[in-house]
């Protein structure tokens, strides 16, 4: 059966390709109060996922080769910054201290403050860049609840491949170009989203804002993308 899905052209090209579903999905944010005697023990727990999350993505920006364009690899570069920050990395531990709360939920909370604030912005591409803070704060999630999310490496298993997800990061997409990816389509985002502007970048075909795709799409279908 052939039927066409019509989302948002971020970058130009068509490609065709097995589509490959990256399959992320929304993390449970637990709540629970802590013993005074547990509050100190806990905000070791999130300085430690905060350590990890830089070195994962300190890694990935290692992968990437060095005839990489320095605007590209300024995006993880950004996301490294932000995980010095102190609005992510001392407004949690300031909230696990006065609430006697775990780390997963003072994190959350200090994300949606953070993001009320562009949220409220009249710029619609300054909008856009809290993708940047939720990036940066699911990597630390991920660590606090021992995800093991699905994250390309630099081994080709993406070479040909036309990806559908959720959302990508730039660590994701940067690593899909050097693998060879045919083109990416992304469930959210917009023209002004990381994937896109990175994907015209790279040259990479795109589609974003492909909402309610994933029940149409089953893995190694084949796809005809028109960015």
């Amino acid at each position: 059966m052939t039927f066409s899905l019509h989302g948002i052209g971020a970058s130009k090209g068509i490609a065709i390709g097995k589509v490959h579903i990256v399959t992320r999905g929304l993390m449970e944010v637990p709540e629970y109060e802590l013993a005074k005697s547990d509050v100190e023990k806990e905000v070791r727990r999130f300085r430690k996922a905060i350590a990890g999350a830089r070195a994962d993505l300190a890694g990935i920006k290692g992968q990437i080769p060095p005839d990489t364009r320095q605007e590209i690899a300024a995006f993880i570069d950004t996301h490294l910054l932000m995980l010095d920050d102190a609005a992510i990395t001392k407004a949690p531990i300031k909230l696990i201290r006065s609430e006697y709360r775990n780390a997963e939920w003072a994190l959350k909370v200090q994300r949606d403050a953070l993001v009320s604030v562009f949220d409220a912005m009249d710029d619609n591409y300054l909008r856009t860049r809290k993708d940047d803070i939720d990036h940066v704060v699911n990597a630390v999630q991920m660590r606090l609840l021992h995800t093991d999310t699905p994250t390309p490496r630099a081994d080709g298993s993406f070479a040909g491949k036309i990806v559908f997800a959720d959302d990508l990061t730039p660590a994701d997409t940067v690593l899909m170009q050097h693998q060879g990816v045919a083109a990416l389509v992304t469930e959210f985002g917009g023209p002004n989203s990381h994937t896109a502007i990175l994907a015209r970048s790279l040259r990479i075909p795109a589609v974003v804002g492909l909402h309610n795709a994933g029940p149409y799409l089953r893995e190694n279908d084949t796809l005809i993308i028109d960015g």
